[in-house]
């Protein structure tokens, strides 16, 4: 690809991105990402990505690479042969990475990602790209150490987690949009981790205390 066309799809990406986030999944339209993006040619997004999903998926994907390697040295440093890994610290591994990602500079992420998994088709989508692997991997690892808790409790738990984490990164990102004072990204990201693990290792209501621990596999 030729520089001109590499210059085109970052614009459509970047333009995609917020068009996603601003109306939705499917209510965005791709003729007005085209021209948002300053292509001539209203076709534009589906010479370069295929289709809808096609851009979906690469909107979701190039921002994953950095997120994927800071997710796989943070579980190597805290749960290392040398190190006991608790729920904390794959909590930790879930979130700060991609609390990073969203807030190194202003842009869409946030809001796009919970436009996405608000939409169960795109969700679908995106769960089953290559660049989800780590992240799919991570919930395994979660998933299995919440497992007295039975499978719908855990599944509950995780979508609570997604629901929670996602929508704070969105506010977070509209708070900024319209200069509203917001937490500092240590904060945010602090505050992102206490209460995702308080989340997850919550005892069940009426039920025994509940104590999650996750030993070095």
């Amino acid at each position: 690809m030729g520089r001109s066309g590499a210059v085109a799809r970052q614009r459509l990406l970047d333009t995609a991105e917020r068009h996603f986030a601003e109306h939705g999944v499917a209510g965005a339209s791709l003729r007005d990402i085209a021209a948002d993006a300053g292509q001539r040619n209203n076709s534009a997004p589906q010479y370069h990505f295929g289709d809808r999903a096609g851009l979906v998926a690469a909107v979701f994907a190039r921002r994953m690479g950095p997120i994927n390697a800071r997710r796989r040295t943070l579980l190597a440093d805290r749960t290392g042969p040398d190190r006991t890994g608790d729920l904390g610290a794959h909590v930790e591994a879930l979130v700060v990475p991609l609390a990073h990602e969203v807030c190194r500079a202003p842009g869409w992420y946030g809001r796009f990602l919970e436009r996405c998994y608000a939409d169960p088709a795109a969700a679908a989508l995106v769960a089953g790209l290559p660049e989800a692997a780590p992240l799919r991997a991570l919930q395994a690892r979660l998933a299995s150490r919440l497992a007295p808790l039975g499978p719908v409790v855990c599944r509950s738990r995780a979508e609570q987690l997604q629901s929670h984490v996602l929508t704070t990164l969105a506010r977070w990102e509209w708070a900024g949009d319209r200069g509203q004072r917001r937490l500092t990204v240590g904060r945010l990201t602090t505050e992102l981790v206490a209460t995702g693990t308080a989340l997850l290792g919550a005892p069940p209501p009426g039920g025994r205390t509940f104590r999650v621990r996750l030993a070095t596999d």
